[in-house]
C-alpha cells in the first residue's frame, strides 16, 4: 500500500520489484479500521512525507493505531529531523530519504516484508542524533535499539533481517522459559536487537570478508562484545542490554568469550539469546556454506547441551520452537564475517 508521492515513483518501484510484487494499492485516504480489516493482505505500507505538510506523520499515527507500523517504510527529506524522530518513536520498520534510488526502496520493501528493518545512513544518523537519548529517557528502548541496529546492518551488510529475526526467536524462547532475570519486555527485546552493536567498531575489511578469517582477524572480531558494551554504556539502557551484548558468546562449559564465564555465571538473557543466535546462523544462507533445516539446527543445539548451551534451556527450546513461523526459518542470504 502506497500513501503519497508522485505516480511515476510507483511505476519505477513496481518495475524494480519485478516478480516480487503482486499488487500496488494507492488509497485516497486511510483510517485505522479499514487498515485493520485489510491487514492480512498488506505486506508493506510506504508513506511518502513532505516537510511542507503541517503534520507529515499523521498517516503513521493511523498505521500505528492499526498495529501495522512494523510493516511500514517512511520516505522523507534527508534533513527532516522532526519526521525522523516521530516515525522512529512510532516503531516503523524502515526510514529512507525520499530522493534515494528506487532500488534502495525496493530492497527495503523486500526486507520489511520478511520481518526485517532498514534505515539508510543519513536517516540513521538523524534518528540517532535527534532522538536516541530522548527515547531511552522516556523508556522507548526499542526505538533507540532499532536505530542502532539498522546503522550496524548498513555497515555490516548482514542482510536478510538477521537482527529482527533472531530477536523474534529469542523472545519466543524467553516467553516460554520465563526466567526471572530475563522476563519478556521492551528492554529485553532491545537487548536482543543490539547483541552485535559492537561490530560498528570492527574494520569493514573483516566484517565484509566472505570467506574464512585469520586468527588475528578472529581476535579482532571477538572484541565486538566489549566494544558493544562501551557503545551502550553512556546511553542509559537497562542492565539486561549490557548483559546480552557482552555475554552472548559465552559458553556453558566456560570456553566462550570475552570473560570465559561458565554455567549460571552467564546471565540468563545471554544464555537464551545464544541458542536463538546459533539456530538463526545455521538456517541462514551464507556465501561459504549451505543452510541447514530448522530441525537440523535444533538437533545441533541439543547435541551441544551442557557444553555450549544451558541444558535446561535446550529442553525448553525444543518446546518453544515446535511451531515457529516460516518467515523466521526460511533460508535468507547473509554476507560478511560470520556470527562468531
Amino acid at each position: 500500500m502506497l500513501l503519497g508521492g508522485d505516480a511515476s515513483d510507483w511505476v519505477e518501484l513496481s518495475t524494480s520489484l519485478g516478480p516480487h510484487i503482486s499488487q500496488i494499492f494507492v488509497p485516497r485516504e486511510i483510517d485505522a479500521v479499514s487498515l485493520r480489516h485489510a491487514g492480512s493482505g498488506i505486506d508493506v505500507l510506504i508513506v511518502v512525507t513532505s516537510e511542507m505538510d503541517p503534520d507529515p506523520c499523521a498517516p503513521v499515527r493511523v498505521i500505528r493505531e492499526a498495529g501495522l507500523q512494523r510493516r511500514t517504510v517512511v520516505l522523507a527529506a534527508r534533513d527532516d529531523q522532526r519526521t525522523a524522530a516521530e516515525a522512529l518513536a512510532h516503531g516503523v520498520a524502515g526510514y529512507l530519504r525520499a530522493d534515494g534510488p528506487v532500488g534502495a526502496l525496493a530492497d527495503a520493501v523486500l526486507r520489511v516484508a520478511r520481518g526485517g528493518a532498514v534505515f539508510d545512513p543519513p536517516a540513521a544518523a538523524v534518528l540517532h542524533n535527534r532522538s536516541l537519548k530522548r527515547d531511552i529517557g522516556d523508556g522507548s528502548y526499542l526505538a533507540a535499539a532499532r536505530a542502532l541496529a539498522s546503522a550496524l546492518e548498513m555497515k555490516d551488510t548482514y542482510t536478510g533481517g538477521h537482527a529482527e529475526r533472531v530477536t523474534a526467536l529469542a523472545v519466543r524462547l524467553a516467553r516460554t522459559a520465563l526466567y526471572q532475570e530475563a522476563m519478556p519486555s521492551e528492554a529485553l527485546e532491545a537487548a536482543f536487537l543490539l547483541h552485535d552493536v559492537g561490530k560498528i567498531g570492527i574494520p569493514e575489511s573483516i566484517l565484509l570478508k566472505s570467506g574464512g578469517i585469520t586468527d588475528t582477524e578472529r581476535r579482532v572480531l571477538n572484541t565486538h562484545p566489549i566494544l558493544g558494551e562501551r557503545i551502550v554504556a553512556p546511553l542509559g539502557f537497562p542492565e539486561v542490554v549490557r548483559h546480552v551484548i557482552r555475554h552472548h558468546h559465552e559458553r556453558w562449559d566456560g570456553s566462550g568469550y570475552p570473560d570465559a564465564l561458565r554455567g549460571y555465571e552467564i546471565p540468563g538473557a545471554a544464555r537464551i539469546f545464544a541458542i536463538a543466535d546459533v539456530i538463526d546462523a545455521m538456517t541462514s544462507i551464507r556465501p561459504y556454506r549451505k543452510p541447514v533445516t530448522f530441525e537440523r539446527a535444533i538437533e545441533e543445539v541439543v547435541r551441544n547441551a551442557g557444553r555450549q548451551f544451558d541444558p535446561d534451556l535446550v529442553a525448553i527450546a525444543q518446546e518453544a520452537y515446535l511451531d515457529v513461523p516460516a518467515e523466521l526459518v526460511d533460508p535468507l542470504p547473509i554476507t560478511g564475517a560470520d556470527s562468531a
